[in-house]
């Protein structure tokens, strides 16, 4: 039997089976016992080991700053450089033709790699947080929409985006490096799902009134997004 990560759920009626990066990971009900799943998931081998391959000979199109000094910032390749200061600071020089990011620590900081990341991090996340808000604000007026009672960044596996009933807003931080035209799209995506909470028709139709593209935003987002993951090991 392969490995494979169980989650069960009492909402969920039928067995069900997801292969996202070479892992496998089941969703089943509370009450199948443990060995009615596996011998279901020993007929299904077959269709996993093709998913598992068809992933393993896919181009990694990931980003792996701290290795590769580099990272995509709104579309554009920002070259990294990494220095020892008596504190830690980023600066981002504009310079023709590439644009560099200047990330310092402190030479007090013992675990330099994981320090360079949140450096990192935080500057993608001033960097995004700035352009949704200021973004936030245009598309509110053109909407005639209240602006949201928040806007949060935070890093999501499988969404770009959330809304509440609260009006809060949520966006992925892996947006940063997405053309800017592709983070207007998620923000009209959200700013409609305060007056639709849901994927209704009425709900379409508002944010292709405010984004007629929308269909190949989500194409977009569909092909490209595994390129908007950063890994640091």
């Amino acid at each position: 039997m392969f490995e494979y990560t169980l989650k069960r759920s009492r909402r969920r009626k039928t067995v069900a089976i997801k292969v996202h990066q070479q892992a496998v990971t089941v969703y089943a009900p509370i009450g199948v016992a443990k060995k009615e799943l596996e011998s279901w998931l020993l007929s299904k081998t077959d269709w996993i080991n093709v998913q598992i391959t068809k992933q393993s000979q896919q181009l990694d199109t990931r980003q792996y700053p701290l290795k590769s000094h580099l990272v995509v910032v709104f579309d554009d390749v920002v070259q990294l450089t990494f220095a020892v200061s008596n504190r830690s600071h980023w600066l981002l020089v504009k310079n023709q033709p590439v644009t560099t990011l200047q990330l310092s620590i402190s030479g007090r900081v013992k675990h330099q790699q994981l320090m360079y990341q949140t450096l990192l991090e935080t500057f993608l996340h001033e960097q995004l947080e700035s352009y949704i808000e200021m973004r936030v604000n245009d598309y509110c007026l053109k909407m005639a929409e209240a602006l949201p009672s928040s806007i949060r960044i935070q890093t999501y596996k499988r969404r770009w985006g959330s809304c509440n009933r609260r009006r809060e807003l949520t966006f992925n931080l892996l947006l940063v490096s997405a053309p800017q035209y592709i983070i207007d799209y998620v923000i009209v995506h959200e700013l409609a799902h305060l007056k639709y909470l849901n994927h209704s028709a009425p709900f379409w139709l508002r944010v292709s009134e405010f984004y007629p593209d929308y269909k190949q935003a989500t194409k977009w987002l569909k092909q490209h997004g595994a390129s908007l993951q950063w890994v640091f090991d």
